[in-house]
């Protein structure tokens, strides 16, 4: 019943590392906090070894939800981030680019191969082959594309008919 009474630095330590590692094993963020706050205990006994039990437990607690509260915060701010990216959004990732058409738009409306993928495009007017265009919009599975004002491509790419 000694441990009970008296849990050295080691203890939350090891509590702290076996936490982390379960984490490892996909825990999805949930042990992280936890593991941390056991290492940052272990910290906190070490320089303060008279610290009662219960202070522990109870400054464990408080730093493991802190820490798990705040892991969390960071992670919703960096999946924010990447959503502004367009990660997964390969839609997204096209607005802006430039290219320059190989056969006639009628009607404005038209299929654009881009590396692997047919994609469907639109613009307001009609465009001619050899017409530099950027993409300019994006809805759901079809680029809206515009004649571009530069003079210089990022890319040339096929375009074929609707």
């Amino acid at each position: 019943m000694d441990l009970l009474t008296h849990i050295t630095p080691y203890h939350w330590f090891a509590l702290g590392l076996i936490l982390l590692g379960a984490e490892m094993l996909g825990a999805a963020g949930f042990l992280i906090g936890a593991g941390i706050a056991a290492l940052a205990m272990g910290v906190i006994v070490w320089l303060a070894p008279e610290l009662p039990l219960t202070a522990q437990v109870l400054t464990y607690a408080f730093a493991a939800g802190v820490a798990t509260l705040s892991y969390f915060h960071v992670l919703k701010d960096m999946r924010r981030r990447e959503a502004d990216f367009g990660l997964n959004d390969v839609a997204h990732r096209l607005l802006g680019h430039q290219f320059t058409l190989d056969v006639d738009l009628e009607a404005g409306l038209g299929k654009l191969q881009i590396g692997d993928t047919l994609w469907k495009v639109s613009s307001a007017a009609p465009l001619s082959k050899g017409t530099r265009v950027t993409v300019v919009d994006t809805d759901v599975q079809t680029l809206t594309i515009a004649p571009s004002g530069s003079e210089h491509s990022a890319a040339t790419l096929n375009a074929t008919h609707a």
